[in-house]
């Protein structure tokens, strides 16, 4: 199976793998997490929304919240993950939109259905 490339068209950037992309944001969300942060401006946050509204667009999640609130920050959050039949503790993406509410987002699922569209079979 071919490497898929995952462009951030926010920024206009190729990566060159998967896992590339998603590496770099994990990082990201590692940091918020860790520094107990919400991230509001800058091109790490204008990266955040575009892969988020770019995944929901392709998948149809969150289309009425998109339409009508504006996303005003991420922060990193726990959170449990099944993997590999167990549960475990990983740290992920909130999302906070302009009428105060928060909402989770796996960078890594975005980025990977993200990936998925851009480089059809």
């Amino acid at each position: 199976m071919a490497a898929k490339t995952v462009t951030i068209e926010s920024k206009d950037y190729v990566f060159n793998t998967l896992k590339e992309a998603q590496k770099y944001y994990d990082a990201i969300v590692k940091e918020l997490f860790e520094a107990n942060l919400t991230l509001t401006t800058g091109q790490d946050f204008e990266d955040l929304t575009w892969i988020y509204t770019t995944y929901c667009g392709y998948t149809k999640h969150n289309l009425d919240k998109l339409g009508a609130f504006d996303i005003t920050g991420f922060k990193g959050i726990r959170t449990v993950r099944e993997k590999g039949g167990q549960y475990v503790p990983a740290e992920c993406c909130a999302v906070v939109f302009s009428d105060g509410t928060e909402e989770e987002f796996h960078t890594d699922k975005a980025i990977k259905e993200i990936a998925l569209k851009q480089n059809p079979r």
